[in-house]
């Protein structure tokens, strides 16, 4: 693939992406052609493109992302300094975030316009805001990606870190007419097999006048990621206590502090009994002196809440295509039709072997007898010997289907040789549908051994991979020692019922009018936009309804062990550094546990809140906006000077309803900006802005009504559809020394003030008065149920309602960002690197405006070198660890990480153009992953393992 630029050609390059072959004329004396190919060519491209940028913008253009190790466009942009990636558990990027606020803040554009994606994030948490999942588009079917780091007025707004504009490719990128193909097979080390990936695209022009451009590009990936996770915060637990003489009711001993959501066993049971000589069954005993540690510290000791190591094992199907129509009647007039459309569907099982650790009451014969327990200083728990702990395994089987397109045409006119008008319209439309039945199973109490690494693990005296340990759908304990199990005996879900379905939807029309030979330098620009956005989010339950009536009589319930196999892997956490835990978890049948209970046919149920605790419901957005720009240029001291200067007005209105309210908000914003570059020298550009951006205020925060906060009646979590935008102001000073036709340095200096954040308010309620909240406190499931009854009824029981407001607060992001491109061309012809770095800090004036997710350092480098037959990469890509959320005080911050990928390519002695390739994704095995509190508690980690993917690209 040949790769040509130009530093004086590049005044269009964001707009019109460079051709396969471009002419480079440094100056008119000099007519020699200079042809700079391969990856060489592609850093070339984006230095000139950035060399005649207005403001602080980088781009990555077609030949770039191909070059690349790259699995879609999230991952393409991660080489831009100041650019994160967040992932999906399987390691592959999912969503970027500018400057180190999150995906929401960044604006995402199609060919210019507004979109919105329904897909729901990664599968264990859910999209509610204003994130763009790019994992659904393919690197093939694009020609650049631009990314400005600093408003303009013609831009749409809506990003307060940055504003990303995706071109797909059209005809007359190239000339003539052009094949380019890639077949691809990936082989994860984890899963042991190959994933197939394709793409072709065709494009003619005829007589320079039409052209028509075909592409599509698919993959079937087969995935497996070990890890694991805490389901919620760390907590301690308390000795029991029988609260009856029935013996039908447990708690706390008088005096016990902390969170106790579990409980220590003052009765000897069975398997404690079996390795203590002179012990019976039912023997009291004292946990404290059994434990080896101080009551106090017992007491307090924090261990996993539920705490599981898990696997993902399945499949992932996508295929995107484009058609994009160009018509060309005149030198003045240019027509374009661009069409996507996007398919993605995941079938994975999900499945955990949790330690029961959660109101595992001594009444229910969950509570646990420690033994020679090791507290580190920090209070937590780093190994012991606990008895009658019993595995509780949940297994989710996977459905996601999600659907994507867009119908884009534009018209840009040169009117005559002052004037141009541009018109563009877009509409896109997404859907998304996740179903994921959750069964849960548990098994016979036994001893287990933990220890904790760099993840816990769990050793049993059960093997938790044998379907035939004595496995029951729910725990089972003969309280009154009749020797029969009745229903009343019975503790815990048997089968949850979760789906989610949701649809967005964007409009646009946009007008905008040149004046001025060139109005880039010299002129105005102006102009109108209209954007109309929706997202329609429903969520399903029925858990209570489909255990009554379809599992309780279903043929699994009272032989469920029946429906159990062995292990989808056995050879859990090979890949997790420092674990010694069990290696295989017994497997339900989904298909035929779905067959016993007739699940195809039950009409799931409309709720509230989906099962990440988040309410839904429909937002719609309607945008006027109006701009006026101007652009100029001027000597100073005998150098040029560039000045653009503009303001954008945005009116916003909108509308957030749930099933249950709908409510409307309108507003209005001023949003002036302006940058400045000046040639200090002939090849030293200094660079100046400053601008004022908005991001809208996140839905989650919005829905008028409340939904639950967890499993259990302690919070209930109501939304505030009036918040103001987050706004921000920003200001950037910085520059570059290109210093031969590749190579350069550039360091920029900026500083961002953000507002519009929102506090927590609570306030604590009866049960009963939940009902003004928009609760219906008469369907709450039977785990809420129970610890109803467990906390004296309705009349009794207190909630925390948390709702959100704006704060006066601010916070300042300041920072550097360093990139530094080097040919070493003297070492060694066609070798060379590029670095870039990005630190970042922030200065929050009220502890609730403190941004999380911030890396204090991210830096990606590449090593390279090229000749006319063979290429290879070498690329690095780190991120400090960073804050993902507070919880009760405490931090819960991501690991640092560092992704090593290699890429190599050669030319094969063909008449064909025809390349072999081969590219190589986290060599080191990196996990994604969050510590809880303290480096070395591992809150969750996901390893996704390696996968090298061995291909054939080519053209004609």
């Amino acid at each position: 693939m040949l790769a040509v630029a130009a530093a004086n050609s590049a005044v269009h390059a964001q707009e019109q992406p460079p051709e396969n072959v471009q002419q480079v004329q440094p100056s008119e004396a000099e007519t020699e052609i200079i042809e700079v190919r391969g990856y060489r060519g592609s850093l070339f491209n984006s230095a000139a493109a950035k060399r005649e940028s207005q403001g602080f913008v980088d781009e990555v253009f077609a030949d770039d992302i191909g070059k690349m190790p790259s699995q879609n466009l999230a991952e393409s942009l991660s080489r831009i300094p100041g650019v994160k990636i967040n992932r999906e558990v399987t390691g592959e990027g999912q969503q970027i975030s500018v400057r180190g606020l999150g995906p929401s803040f960044t604006k995402i554009a199609l060919n210019g316009n507004a979109i919105a994606i329904a897909s729901d994030g990664s599968l264990g948490s859910g999209n509610r805001n204003r994130e763009v999942d790019l994992d659904i588009f393919p690197t093939e079917l694009f020609s650049s990606l631009a990314v400005s780091k600093t408003a303009t007025a013609h831009q749409l707004e809506g990003g307060v870190s940055g504003y990303v504009n995706m071109r797909t490719a059209r005809p007359f990128d190239s000339t003539n007419q052009t094949f380019k193909y890639s077949l691809e097979g990936a082989y994860g080390d984890l899963r042991g097999e190959i994933s197939p990936r394709y793409s072709a695209v065709y494009s003619k022009t005829f007589d320079d006048k039409f052209g028509v451009l075909v592409g599509v590009a698919g993959a079937n990936t087969k995935s497996r990621v070990d890890g694991y996770e805490a389901v919620a915060l760390f907590t301690d637990g308390c000795v029991a206590q029988w609260d009856n003489p029935q013996h039908t009711s447990s708690g706390c001993i008088e005096g016990s502090e902390g969170l106790n959501h579990f409980f220590w066993n003052p009765e000897a049971t069975a398997d404690y009994a079996g390795s203590h000589d002179g012990v019976s069954v039912g023997d009291p005993i004292d946990p404290v002196a059994t434990s080896g540690v101080a009551a106090e510290t017992l007491d307090t000791a924090l261990l996993p809440y539920l705490g599981r190591p898990m696997f993902t094992y399945g499949t992932r199907d996508r295929v995107s295509g484009i058609v994009s129509l160009q018509y060309r009647p005149t030198d003045g007039i240019d027509a374009a039709l661009d069409m996507m459309y996007a398919k993605a569907s995941k079938d994975f099982v999900r499945t955990e072997a949790m330690w029961w650790g959660r109101r595992n009451y001594l009444h229910q014969g969950g509570a646990i007898i420690p033994e020679n327990v090791t507290v580190n200083d920090n209070g937590y728990v780093t190994e012991g010997t606990f008895y009658n702990s019993h595995i509780w395994v949940g297994s989710h089987d996977y459905q996601e289907d999600v659907d994507f397109y867009s119908v884009m045409p534009s018209v840009s006119w040169i009117v005559n040789d002052v004037f141009k008008v541009d018109v563009s319209a877009s509409l896109t439309k997404s859907e998304f549908d996740r179903d994921e039945p959750y069964v849960l199973y548990m098994s016979p109490g036994g001893t287990l051994e933990f220890s904790n690494g760099d993840v816990p693990s769990f050793n049993f005296s059960e093997n938790p991979a044998d379907p035939a340990i004595g496995w029951t759908w729910q725990q089972e304990y003969d309280q009154n020692q009749d020797g029969v199990i009745s229903e009343d005996e019975k503790f815990g879900d048997t089968f949850r019922i979760q789906r989610n379905h949701r649809e967005t939807e964007t409009k646009g029309v946009h007008l905008d009018f040149a004046y001025g030979e060139s109005p880039e330098y010299s002129g105005f620009k102006f102009g109108l936009a209209w954007d109309e956005s929706s997202s329609n989010m429903d969520a399903f339950g029925g858990t209570a309804e489909f255990t009554q009536n379809n599992v309780v009589n279903s043929a699994a319930y009272n032989n469920f062990s029946d429906y159990l196999g062995p292990s989808l892997v056995n050879d859990l956490g090979t890949g997790i550094s420092g674990y010694n835990g069990y290696t295989g978890i017994a497997q339900v049948d989904w298909a035929r546990i779905k067959d016993a209970t007739d699940y195809a046919n039950f009409s799931a149920i409309p709720s509230q809140g989906d099962q990440f605790g988040a309410t839904v419901g429909d937002i719609n957005e309607d945008v006027l906006a109006l701009y006026l720009e101007a652009n100029a240029e001027t000597e100073i001291g005998g150098r040029l000077l560039r000045v653009n200067t503009g303001v954008r007005w945005v009116s916003t209105e909108q509308s957030v309803a749930t099933s249950q309210s709908q409510t409307t908000a309108s507003y209005n914003k001023l949003l002036p900006s302006m940058s400045l570059v000046y040639d200090v020298l002939e090849d030293v550009k200094l660079r100046a802005s400053a601008s004022r951006s908005l991001t809208r205020a996140n839905p989650s925060d919005m829905f008028p009504n409340a939904s639950w906060g967890g499993s259990g009646i302690e919070s209930v979590n109501a939304g505030n559809p009036y918040l103001s935008p987050f706004e921000a102001t920003n200001f950037d000073l910085g520059g570059e020394w290109y210093f031969s036709e590749l190579g350069y340095v550039g360091l920029t200096y900026f500083e961002k003030e953000v507002t519009g954040f929102t506090r927590s308010d609570s306030l604590t309620v009866t049960f009963s008065d939940l009902v003004e909240y928009g609760i219906d406190i008469n369907d709450i499931g039977d785990d809420r149920q129970q610890a109803l009854l467990e906390c004296g009824g309705p009349s009794q029981c207190t909630t925390t309602v948390n709702t959100r407001n704006n704060i006066d607060g601010a916070t300042t992001l300041s920072g550097f960002e360093a990139v530094w491109v080097q040919p070493l061309d003297v070492v060694i012809e066609g070798m060379g690197f590029n670095i870039s770095a990005t630190s970042i800090r922030q200065d929050a004036s009220d502890d609730d405006a403190i941004i999380t997710g911030i890396s204090d350092l991210s830096y990606n480098g590449t090593l390279f070198y090229e000749n006319d037959v063979f290429q290879t990469r070498v690329t690095v890509y780190h991120q400090d660890g960073a804050a993902s959320y507070y919880s009760q005080g405490k931090e819960v911050f991501s690991f640092d990480r560092t992704q090593v990928d290699l890429s190599a390519s050669y030319n094969l002695p063909l008449a064909m153009d025809m390349t072999l390739t081969l590219d190589a994704y986290n060599l080191t095995n990196e996990p994604v992953g969050n510590w809880h509190e303290y480096e070395g508690i591992a809150f969750n980690a996901f390893y996704p393992g390696a996968t090298y993917t061995l291909g054939l690209r080519g053209s004609f």
